[in-house]
């Protein structure tokens, strides 16, 4: 094995894969995390084919096993010669390509784990490889369009700062779980909505995603981006930010997953900039411009028609819209009634 030296894996991952000395078939080139287990450290490797491992020293009285119910990856024991010695391993080894990425954040929650407690490495890694199995086994599906793009990094801008104030506020962003508004708790509810024109009108989809839950109040955030403007910055950039906030990866990545966004496509999105020229924040009250069941009286609409889209215009909208320091209650709301969600709700005051 050919060694380099510490972690975060994001270097780690981009050390191995440098142009350099490129490891021969049944052959590693290895990179210590300096993670330490009774056996020795624990180490990232690439193999002859490119494909990711890590590699955690097992006694020698360790008895072979393996875990392959996973295509995507596979966790398998494998003796290695290490300089003049053989030794045993626990390979925890991704087997495609396009999963590098996700593999990834999964080696970062084990060597999370194993720096805590490298009691029993083969059993932390599969417990590890069967919370991120699902994701792991997923097809691979198209990227996301521009628009659609353009509406989670809105999605995303709001849950960086939620994260900010509470990196377990994941359970506040609802709108992949296929709820109703795309962030809620107890009491209070927010939908945001993005463009890239230059008027405020914005299409609102069905009769029920500007009506507020019952007993909550309901705040539509809506964004004008410029794409690719000089002070854009990426969906990838925000999806790192908020990892880096302590979110629980596996949580976030399903969540990505849910709205069609996958690790794998992340070169491709480092592309697509979007820069927030202006936003308005308005609670949706009577007065606002909408359209809802209780638009349509006892009869509602009518036999036959179903999936009602519509456009609303705010530029129209005579109210004016609440400020930053708002904004900043009613995320400081969100965050404390999804704390206690069995206390009164918290009413934002603005």
């Amino acid at each position: 094995m050919t060694r380099d030296t510490a972690w975060p894996t994001d270097i780690a991952w981009k050390q191995l894969e440098s142009p350099g000395v490129t490891p021969t078939r049944g052959e590693f080139r290895v990179f210590d995390t300096g993670i330490s287990t009774p056996n020795g450290n624990v180490l990232l490797a690439i193999d002859g084919s490119g494909f990711r491992h890590l590699l955690t020293p097992a006694p020698d009285t360790f008895e072979a096993a393996h875990d392959r119910r996973s295509g995507g990856v596979h966790l398998v024991t494998r003796d290695l010669l290490d300089g003049s010695a053989q030794r045993q391993y626990i390979d925890l080894a991704c087997q495609k390509e396009h999963l590098n990425a996700v593999f990834s954040h999964m080696a970062d929650e084990v060597l999370t784990e194993l720096s805590v407690n490298s009691g029993d490495a083969f059993q932390t890694c599969r417990r590890t490889l069967q919370r991120w199995r699902e994701l792991m086994d997923r097809e691979v599906s198209p990227v996301m369009t521009t628009e659609a793009l353009c509406g989670l990094f809105g999605e995303l801008w709001h849950m960086r700062a939620i994260a900010e104030r509470d990196p377990s506020g994941l359970c506040i962003w609802q709108g992949p779980r296929g709820a109703r508004h795309d962030f809620s708790a107890p009491g209070v509810a927010l939908e945001v909505k993005t463009t890239l024109r230059r008027n405020w009108m914005f299409r609102i989809h069905g009769l029920t995603q500007l009506d507020a839950p019952a007993d909550a109040s309901l705040y539509l955030c809506a964004m004008r981006l410029e794409l690719n403007g000089a002070a854009g910055i990426t969906v990838p950039d925000l999806v790192q930010q908020i990892i880096d906030l302590g979110v629980d990866r596996h949580e976030f990545v399903t969540l990505l997953a849910g709205v069609g966004y996958q690790l794998k496509d992340q070169m491709h999105y480092e592309q697509f900039r979007f820069e927030l020229l202006e936003w308005r924040l308005h609670e949706v009250v009577n007065g606002f411009p909408r359209l809802t069941t209780a638009d349509f009286g006892a009869s509602a609409p009518p036999h036959g028609v179903t999936e009602i889209d519509y456009t609303v215009d705010l530029a129209a909208h005579a109210a004016a819209p609440l400020t930053r320091t708002d904004l900043d209650e009613l995320l400081g709301v969100l965050v404390t009634n999804s704390r206690n969600p069995d206390a009164p709700s918290a009413k934002p005051s603005l």
